[in-house]
């Protein structure tokens, strides 16, 4: 479903993204201003198409706009959001509704920054697990920092591949201490009080992965990035693309 443009002011906003707007700094969770090629792996957007899964505050949104690409991007519906980890012990009812309120403002900060920087980035509302032939296929596939927080991460990149003619984009963050086989690891265990993050995964996990559903041509890029919200850290990433052999 096409969302319209919101009206919202910037008091109405949480920005998961820091921005540069109307001259002014706008400092978000993190900081991919300097850096944000690597993150999207260097892939040429003119004239392409893509398809983001989880846009946020919408930053590589923009950028990708911004190198001439049509971008879509796809958030799920407030009903479903992202997959929680079922806990014993935390009152998931009392974090679900505060999370909603929390990702209501990162939406609208979506939407400021749309506005702001007088965008044509498209919205839609589906359920990224279920996506219909009504959505349309794209040249690029975009999960950027979406795939450690879903409890069905393979069944993703299939739903993301099926609408996909020739390249996809994963970023993620990277932990050297899993090796280099293609492997994920399941964070969540008694004692943390976390419910939003599933997995830290390798490169390879997704290069044989995306390797199965016909992407089969895979390079790997590492990369730092700034996160201002906790104490200007630095932390190491890794973006892995994957597209169709040939020109399709």
């Amino acid at each position: 479903m096409h969302i319209p443009p919101r009206d919202v002011k910037l008091e109405d906003c949480d920005f998961y993204h820091s921005f540069t707007l109307g001259g002014r700094d706008v400092i978000g969770h993190w900081d991919l201003r300097d850096n944000w090629e690597p993150y999207l792996g260097h892939v040429n957007f003119s004239g392409r198409s893509v398809l983001e899964i989880g846009p946020a505050s919408g930053f590589l949104s923009f950028c990708m706009e911004s190198a001439g690409a049509q971008v879509t991007a796809l958030e799920p519906p407030m009903s479903h959001l992202w997959d929680v980890v079922p806990s014993q012990g935390i009152d998931l009812v009392a974090w679900r509704n505060g999370f909603s309120r929390q990702i209501e403002r990162v939406r609208n900060s979506f939407w400021y920054a749309h506005a702001e920087l007088k965008s044509s980035v498209r919205m839609i509302e589906v359920d990224p697990y279920q996506m219909t032939d009504t959505i349309g296929n794209f040249d690029i596939g975009l999960l950027a920092a979406v795939l450690l927080h879903c409890r069905r991460p393979f069944d993703l990149l299939e739903s993301v591949a099926a609408r996909t003619r020739k390249t996809i984009i994963v970023t993620e963050v990277y932990n050297a201490s899993l090796g280099e086989q293609a492997a994920c690891a399941f964070l969540p265990h008694r004692g943390v009080d976390q419910v939003d993050t599933w997995w830290h995964f390798t490169p390879q996990f997704f290069v044989s992965a995306l390797g199965l559903l016909g992407f089969t041509e895979a390079r790997v890029i590492f990369h730092t990035q700034r996160q201002p919200s906790v104490e200007g850290r630095i932390v190491e990433l890794f973006t892995v693309v994957c597209e169709k052999p040939g020109n399709t």
